[in-house]
């Protein structure tokens, strides 16, 4: 030991004693429970001292010479105390010490004789000199983390420059790399991460954890980074959640709602008041894919649209992709979701749920097997909203009754830190009278099997086999005369299976290539017997059945400094299948049953039609020095099943239907460009998007056309193009007590119809405003943390009327009232607008308490407005014959709801 460093460790030893002596008496806080939020950007190490010492009543002792040289660039938001240091001092010259939970000592790291550096401070011993020589070879074995969060990185290399050997790290983080003893540079890299090279002496096999920084410009159109996905560098039109963020959303009729609260994102709307489904980008609802742990939903509601399908407190993270899609996604048009589980808790049993005014949830998670490599997380809900129904003014609705349950789990065992197999189920029923003479009953089974594995230093694969199926039945009592009761099903059923390849060949190439095959089979309607004594015929329209087929492939890589480029391709291949029979009609005619000259006969698993296509994709990012970044995304997507409705809200008797003989697949052109900032205002995020779709193959009806029970379905279906354009804004603010963003989209979305017969075009073939053409949306979300515990959050929320057909002119002619209707979304409904209002009381902050509770009381429709549902005509009263417009809402008073959320 030289005198230099002897002198170091007298005066660190001194400097310690005289710190236990003058703090006996000082009184501690739980070091545990501080958080850290504010912007530290470019600001004195002293500055962020200051703060620590003022604003939560640490001590903090050290030397001016130590630390005057040194600067912060970072932003917390509640960070926990000890993980906000580790941030500011990760690979640094200075080191800390905590002592009695509130006093901080910094100090030179070559004085701290606890970590495994040599005198130089940098590079990184690992293994027991006194082993020095002894072996050849040793392993490295360690984690790679978010140096902000502490969560693991899923794909980050460690890479060895000279040997050009590397591995990358697994779902959680963790990395094995083999090399010679000696001294070695390490490459640790991640895809939107500061990179940075560490010198490392490796003496023996050892264990080393590295943090990795997010760059200070990088910022997606991203509400909350996941905890366990990162978005790419390229990614464009990206919203996440992670399950903390859930946890925090405003409270809309007493529950957390993942897909409500999306649709207050920029680009994304909601179909309908209390309606679970959701428009992306002017795009119909049946053109979002939303994947529950990889397997595919079909109807994401429950109670006519009150509550979403999805149990937040099973939900670990959330992904929206509206634009700039990936290769490996395909199967729709508008946007993907991904909705994640959490794995259970592998360290102890945890129960948890919530008492509402509308249903009751219980969850729990832990671990199965005592080596902690088997965990389960399972929850389940249960309805009781009578007395919601009641407070609708539509005397069908407030006669109604309604219920329903959802159960799911999810089932990990790890067999290593490099492979693991998750189980999912799902089970959901709905079940809703609107009189005693009918009986709606709808739900959705969800299975998912995943296998991960890693197949080397640099390549993990991904194989998942999924399953959904959807039904829906109607239950017609025919008021009460039994001989005319009868049953209406429909069913899809859906199973996929997937291999995806993560290849990393260099810590500047992420590769993804797979295979996706998928069987649809569709029930589209059948109509059966009530009873023995019912009179009622059966019937059904032919089942459809299809496969297809993709292949993709992409590689994201960095052409020159600060420019990044994704590169992929999707090709896809669909076939519709007998045994089927095809009606052929007269040339030179519109299609009507009158005009039908034969038939085609398909055998079973005979090709009927056959589609295919090449879909490009290309994304591009250029981050400048400023801390701007630049992106663009074009897209090219096909859709071959499709939901046949003509509402613009979302029903459960809606059929699914397969492309076909004549039903060509929907195809989506979409080109995206954005900037975005995070030093636009301090504490304030910025981004812009301006997007442009162009749409071949959709689909639109006849005036009157026959959804239900029709085996010449497509008579009444009319081919049409269209186009969607808009504007995204985003402001963002996440630190300080008051936290919440503003979100405003200006879009508009138009189609014309193509046939080739008077009779098939609508508005004289001329555009018109899609259903979903709502030009302003508005939202407005805030958060204010009173103290620890009580925070009061608010939403506001306005949107354009949709567009709507309406009655012009009606007169009498042979003692009927007949009606002349405009031309097709001629007019609109009065704009939507809402406010929301929530108080929250949280849990106890205490760790050691085994039971915790938070109590939320929110109102839904604070102000009471009175939005229109719908609107329709009705014939006045008295001696005159006139109609008379009115107009339903669902939803016109305030609704008040208490919630009490638990965990043990």
């Amino acid at each position: 030991m030289t005198p230099k460093s002897l002198a170091y460790k007298t005066r660190l030893l001194f400097l310690i004693l005289l710190l236990l002596v003058s703090s006996g008496i000082a009184s501690a806080q739980n070091v545990d429970e501080i958080t850290i939020s504010g912007n530290f950007r470019n600001v004195p190490l002293s500055s962020f001292i200051q703060t620590l010492q003022q604003d939560y009543g640490l001590k903090v002792y050290t030397k001016e010479v130590w630390i005057d040289q040194y600067s912060l660039n970072t932003t917390f938001n509640k960070n926990p105390l000890i993980r906000a240091l580790n941030s500011v001092f990760n690979d640094h010259d200075l080191t800390y010490e905590i002592f009695q939970d509130n006093i901080i000592l910094i100090f030179p790291r070559r004085m701290d004789t606890r970590r495994s550096i040599d005198e130089t401070g940098q590079i990184l011993v690992i293994g027991d000199p006194i082993n020095l020589g002894r072996y050849k070879t040793a392993t490295i074995s360690g984690k790679v983390l978010d140096g902000k969060t502490g969560d693991p990185l899923t794909g980050a290399v460690v890479f060895e420059r000279k040997l050009e050997k590397g591995a990358s790290s697994g779902k959680d983080g963790s990395f094995k790399l083999d090399l010679p003893t000696g001294e070695h540079t390490l490459q640790i890299s991640y895809m939107g991460f500061q990179g940075y090279d560490k010198k490392i002496n490796l003496i023996e096999s050892g264990e080393a954890q590295f943090e990795l920084f997010e760059e200070s410009h990088n910022l997606e159109e991203v509400t909350v980074v996941a905890d366990e996905y990162t978005a790419s560098r390229t990614q464009t039109s990206l919203v996440q959640m992670s399950s903390k963020d859930i946890k925090n959303m405003p409270l809309l009729m007493g529950e957390r709602d993942v897909i409500k609260t999306i649709t207050m994102m920029p680009g994304i709307q909601t179909v309908g008041e209390l309606s679970s489904g959701f428009n992306v980008r002017g795009g119909n609802s049946d053109q979002n894919l939303v994947l529950v742990e990889g397997s595919p939903v079909f109807n994401t509601t429950h109670l006519f649209g009150f509550l979403s399908m999805i149990n937040p407190d099973m939900v670990e993270d959330m992904r929206v992709y509206k634009g700039g899609l990936p290769a490996r996604y395909g199967e729709r048009v508008a946007s993907v979701m991904e909705v994640d589980f959490k794995d259970g808790n592998k360290d102890l049993l945890r129960v948890y749920g919530g008492l509402g005014i509308i249903n009751s949830r219980l969850a729990l998670d832990g671990p199965l097997s005592k080596d902690k490599k088997l965990t389960v997380a399972a929850g389940g809900r249960l309805s009781y909203t009578d007395w919601v129904l009641k407070q609708v003014p539509d005397k069908d609705i407030s006669r109604s009754t309604t219920n329903f349950y959802d159960v799911s789990g999810k089932l990990t065992y790890k067999f290593d830190h490099n492979n693991s197999i998750r189980f999912m189920g799902y089970k959901s029923n709905d079940e809703f009278s609107t009189s005693s003479e009918s009986i709606n009953e709808y739900g959705n089974t969800l299975f998912n099997l995943e296998v991960r594995n890693k197949w080397g230093e640099r390549l993990f694969g991904e194989a998942d086999l999924s399953h959904s199926n959807y039904y829906f039945r109607l239950t017609d009592l025919a008021y009460g005369k039994d001989f005319e009761a009868y049953y209406l099903d429909n069913k899809f059923r859906y199973n996929s299976l997937k291999y995806n390849l993560i290849w990393h060949p260099t810590p500047d190439h992420n590769v993804h290539t797979g295979i996706n095959l998928i069987h649809y089979k569709n029930n589209p309607g059948e109509i059966s017997p009530y009873s023995d004594t019912t009179i009622i015929v059966p019937d059904k329209v032919d089942a459809e059945k299809a496969i297809e087929g993709a292949l993709y492939a992409s590689d994201e890589f960095t052409v020159l400094p600060g420019v990044t480029i994704n590169l992929g391709i999707r090709y896809s291949r669909f076939s519709y299948l007998g045994p089927t029979t095809v009606f052929l009609y007269e040339e030179g005619k519109e299609k009507t049953p009158e005009t039908v000259t034969g038939t085609l006969e398909f055998g079973s698993n005979e090709a009927v039609k056959t589609y295919q296509g090449i879909d490009p994709r290309l994304s591009l990012n250029y981050e400048t020095s400023s801390g701007y970044s630049l992106k663009m995304s074009y897209q090219r997507t096909r859709q071959y099943i499709s939901q046949i409705s003509n509402s613009a809200v979302i029903s459960p008797a809606e059929i699914w239907k397969t492309s076909d003989y004549y039903l060509e697949p929907l195809i989506n052109d979409q080109l995206t460009v954005g900037i975005s900032n995070n030093n636009f205002l301090k504490n304030y995020l910025f981004s812009a998007e301006a997007y442009y779709k162009q749409l071949q193959n959709l689909i639109e009806y006849k005036n009157g056309a026959q959804i239900i029970m029709n085996k010449h379905l497509e008579t009444d279906l009319i081919p049409s193009d269209g186009f969607s354009y808009g504007l995204e804004l985003s402001l963002n603010k996440k630190q300080g007590r008051l936290t919440g963003w503003m979100n405003y989209t200006y879009s508009r979305t138009k189609r014309k119809t193509t046939g080739a017969f008077e009779e098939e075009q609508i508005n004289k073939g001329k555009y018109y405003p899609s259903i979903y053409d709502k030009p302003h949306d508005l939202s407005m979300v805030a958060t204010y943390n009173i103290s620890r515990r009580w925070r009061v959050s608010g939403n506001f929320v306005f949107v354009s009327g949709r567009p709507v057909t309406l009655p012009e002119i009606s007169y009498q002619y042979e003692g009927q009232t007949l009606v002349y209707y405009s031309d097709r979304n001629k007019y609109r409904m009065p704009p939507y607008h809402r406010f929301d209002l929530s108080i929250t009381f949280d849990e106890n902050l205490r760790r050691k308490r085994m039971w915790k509770g938070s109590w939320t009381l929110s109102v839904y429709n604070a102000y009471g407005r009175k939005n229109p549902y719908s609107v329709y005509y009705r014939k006045s009263a008295g001696i005159s014959s006139n109609t008379a417009l009115y107009k339903l809402s669902v939803i016109g008073v305030p609704v008040p709801s208490l919630t009490y959320n638990f965990t043990f």
